[in-house]
């Protein structure tokens, strides 16, 4: 009676300890399940790497407007008061209505003058650049005062026209004049596709952890099955020792097995917080988010399964790879660069023309009434011709524009070859661990059946503790590298669907590229 009751609390004790191994009282942290679905989801929400990297394009978006801005006219108003008191000389003495009388001292001329002016000045695509005004001007001085020769004092002047200057040569055309902005439209679309990018390895890195932390949770759930085993085995053993079948070896052989398997479930634990450190840095926004918590699965691996086409896969990632578009994308920005700077190699010839109408009058509002009625008018056209001695600036930046260009275009042959010998790669690992998979499941199945026989030998008397613990850890080895490559398997595919360039469409995410922002949204798709 008394050993029946030895085993019953020996037994309550090992199950006590047993659930004592957990992640709050073990390791102090509160376990917090989401599934895969939640985790992408929080990627999407709060990953601060794609927040950043957002944060690039949104920039690139205000240079583009920027880049416009300079197309937008612009409204200008200035104003003088001058006042003057000049000694004249013979010639303007005589200009202003002097008599020519002998002058102990130089005449002065004095005038008092407010001269304003307001108007549009702009530039168009052409290159154009466009001046419409209106001018007014009151003058108060020593000729006006006479009547005659003076009709008005003071006197209004105002004048209402219009300017341009057109390049003909350096500067000409949309091609050149818009230049700035379609490069900014580029860098758009490239740090676009760099977002995306970031979006992806992030969403990848996720999923990979994911399924490294099933693989954890689950080994963790072998290793006690490993401590149960043993338990067990130590109450049989001590009925056994009851009855002197087996030895206090045996009983102690089992003790040590609990032990040893209590510790590795310690070291499970450990692992399952290690294989979570990428999975917070892109699902937690702040440091306050996350704090004492464990994050742990709430689904089982699941079968990907993907199709190992190189032909297809190769055809998608050189469609779909955000990266790829992105070196495309730099070839056809520097080409444009190329074309700008070559243009700037010619000399400037710009055509000038002004056309002004003229009004005088004793009041401003007559002044400009006599303007619009053309009362007088001033026409001007001409040009404007400039070359740079010997040019180095220009021709040094067209070279550089033609180095970088071929850059670019290198660029787009390398990332091919890049996406070519990647995907070679990710396929070969693919097929690696699915054989891999299928080779474990056949070493858990004869494991099984190895466990199964050591324990009738032990039954029997044939065999030992020591053979059928050796026999249950090697179940257990087989066990974890099973589900290790499942696990393996399934990061091989998502690493597939990254390289090609599917990784969205398998998680049903969509890029909204509207509204002047990016934004992922995801899409009900059964996977």
């Amino acid at each position: 009676m008394f050993r029946v009751v030895l085993l019953l609390i020996l037994c309550a004790g090992l199950c006590t300890r047993t659930r004592a191994q957990s992640f709050q009282e073990t390791l102090g942290l509160q376990p917090t399940y989401l599934t895969l679905d939640q985790a992408v989801q929080k990627v999407m929400e709060k990953s601060l790497d794609v927040r950043i990297e957002w944060l690039n394009w949104a920039i690139a978006e205000q240079q583009t407007n920027s880049a416009l801005g300079k197309f937008e006219p612009a409204f200008f108003l200035t104003s003088t008061w001058r006042e003057s008191n000049l000694p004249q000389n013979a010639l303007e003495y005589v200009q202003t209505g002097g008599t020519i009388v002998a002058l102990q001292d130089p005449r002065l001329f004095q005038q008092q003058s407010l001269l304003s002016q307001a108007g549009i000045t702009g530039k168009l695509p052409t290159g154009l650049e466009y001046k419409i005004f209106a001018s007014a001007g009151e003058f108060r001085n020593d000729l006006n005062r006479q009547r005659p020769p003076a009709i008005f004092y003071p006197e209004y002047a105002a004048a209402v026209g219009a300017s341009v200057t057109q390049p003909l040569l350096r500067d000409f055309g949309p091609a050149v004049s818009l230049a700035e902005v379609r490069v900014s439209r580029r860098n758009s679309a490239i740090a676009d596709a760099k977002w995306e990018l970031q979006f992806q390895r992030s969403l990848s890195q996720v999923i990979v952890e994911y399924f490294d932390l099933i693989f954890a949770l689950e080994n963790i759930e072998v290793k006690r099955e490993v401590v149960a085993f043993a338990q067990t085995l130590v109450i049989e053993n001590q009925k056994r020792l009851g009855v002197g079948v087996l030895s206090a070896a045996d009983v102690q052989e089992a003790e040590v097995a609990v032990a040893v398997a209590r510790e590795e479930v310690i070291s499970a634990l450990s692992l399952v917080v290690e294989k979570q450190m990428t999975l917070k840095t892109q699902i937690l926004g702040s440091l306050e988010e996350g704090g004492g918590m464990v994050f742990l699965p709430k689904d089982s691996l699941p079968f990907i399964a993907p199709p190992t086409d190189r032909i297809q896969h190769l055809r998608n990632a050189l469609q779909r790879r955000p990266d790829h578009r992105a070196a495309i994308e730099d070839a056809e920005k520097q080409a444009i660069i190329v074309k700008y700077a070559r243009n700037q190699l010619l000399p400037r010839l710009d055509l000038q023309a002004t056309l002004t109408a003229n009004g005088l009058a004793g009041g401003r509002g007559d002044a400009f009434g006599s303007a619009f009625q053309r009362q007088g008018y001033d026409t001007q056209v001409g040009f404007q011709f400039t070359i740079p001695l010997g040019n180095r600036t220009a021709k040094a930046n067209s070279n550089v524009a033609d180095h970088r260009q071929q850059q670019a275009i290198l660029n787009i042959a390398r990332s091919e070859l890049s996406i070519s010998v990647e995907l070679d790669s990710v396929i070969a690992r693919v097929r690696s661990a699915r054989a891999r998979m299928e080779s474990t499941r056949e070493s858990a199945r004869l494991a099984e059946r190895l466990l199964e026989t050591e324990q009738k030998r032990l039954e029997e008397g044939l065999a030992r503790s020591f053979d059928v613990l050796k026999a249950r850890t090697s179940l257990a080895d087989a066990r974890t590298r099973q589900i290790a490559a499942h696990a393996d398997y399934n990061k091989a595919a998502t690493q597939l669907q990254l390289v090609t360039g599917t990784l969205l469409e398998r998680y049903g995410i969509r890029i909204d590229r509207g509204k002047n922002q990016l934004q992922s949204a995801r899409e009900v798709k059964s996977k």
